[in-house]
């Protein structure tokens, strides 16, 4: 029988835990990009300017675009932020954006290409994917090491 002492404990516990956040991470894109293109399917279609927008570089190879467009809907403007879990297309500062927006709640927006004003929510589904491949390499790894630390006849 495995004694399963304090530093084991936490290992398996570390490989539980990715376990869960990367399919966690799994289904919160898959959820999200259903909305989304909802979103575009049935929201009603109108046209805004992009005014602001910044990237920012995550790591090496990832990039995450914020753009912050002006609409009208309803004789009603809007400022709003939308992002995408990809920077998938170049925007700058002055373009017409075609834009969808949720019947019901006019400040929630999407763009065919996938930003959303969801924001930093769209971030959230790499965040766990990625949290959780390091939890299940981690937590063998750190397994093995106490293994080789404690003595053969201590399990």
């Amino acid at each position: 029988m495995i004694n399963f002492n304090g530093p084991r404990l936490r290992a398996v516990m570390t490989v539980v835990l990715g376990s869960l956040l990367f399919p966690g991470g799994l289904l919160l894109s898959t959820r999200l990009d259903a909305l989304i293109s909802e979103r575009v399917r049935v929201g009603v279609e109108t046209t805004g300017r992009v005014v602001h927008v910044e990237r920012y570089q995550i790591g090496r190879s990832s990039v995450v675009t914020r753009l912050t467009v002006d609409y009208a809907l309803n004789g009603e403007r809007h400022r709003e932020l939308l992002s995408s879990e990809l920077d998938e297309v170049r925007c700058h500062a002055g373009d017409v954006v075609r834009l969808y927006v949720d019947r019901t709640d006019a400040t929630k927006a999407a763009t065919a290409e996938g930003y959303a004003t969801e924001d930093l929510l769209l971030q959230l589904p790499i965040l766990l994917e990625a949290a959780g491949i390091i939890m299940i390499i981690l937590g063998p790894a750190w397994l093995e090491r106490r293994w080789r630390e404690s003595s053969p006849g201590s399990f």
